[in-house]
């Protein structure tokens, strides 16, 4: 008897993990380690908001919002390679996506008894006082004056002769 020929093997696996690491790298979000932090941050989120909740875990809702987010990673990521001007871009679309996550995996972490109800005090109000102070300064920033309107110019005075 011969045996069955496997598939997928180990060897398999690693190549087609590290071909979609390298296409998360160059098209989604680089580096990719940051991009799976964030679908792990996105996924730890939903389901424990859900075990707080007492709601089922919906996978189709969950996988739409991991979707959503690697589209609009996807563009910002773009956008800031191959466009000089927008090179905040990138930094600019994760920081959001992360600090309200985190900020509510800490809430349910909490809620479930995870963590020290002190701890998660302390680390929810780093978390809102760092984006209020950020969001205060961008408010509080001067505004850009308006450019002075042209003098008038004065229209010369035409001579009519006799």
């Amino acid at each position: 008897m011969s045996a069955a020929p496997r598939f997928l093997t180990v060897e398999a696996l690693a190549v087609v993990a590290a071909g979609v690491s390298g296409f998360v790298d160059a098209h989604i979000w680089s580096p990719a380690y940051s991009y799976y932090s964030l679908l792990v941050l996105v996924v730890l989120d939903v389901v424990t908001n859900n075990l707080v909740e007492g709601k089922p875990l919906v996978p189709r809702n969950l996988a739409l919002r991991l979707l959503a987010y690697t589209v609009l990673l996807a563009f910002a990521h773009g956008f800031a390679e191959h466009e000089k001007g927008l090179f905040f871009l990138s930094q600019l679309a994760m920081a959001p996506f992360v600090i309200v996550h985190l900020r509510k995996l800490i809430i349910s972490f909490s809620k479930l008894g995870l963590v020290d109800p002190s701890v998660a005090d302390l680390l929810q109000k780093r978390i809102t006082r760092a984006s209020e102070v950020a969001a205060d300064a961008a408010a509080e920033a001067a505004p850009v004056p308006e450019p002075p309107a042209p003098a008038p110019i004065p229209e010369p005075a035409l001579t009519v002769a006799p």
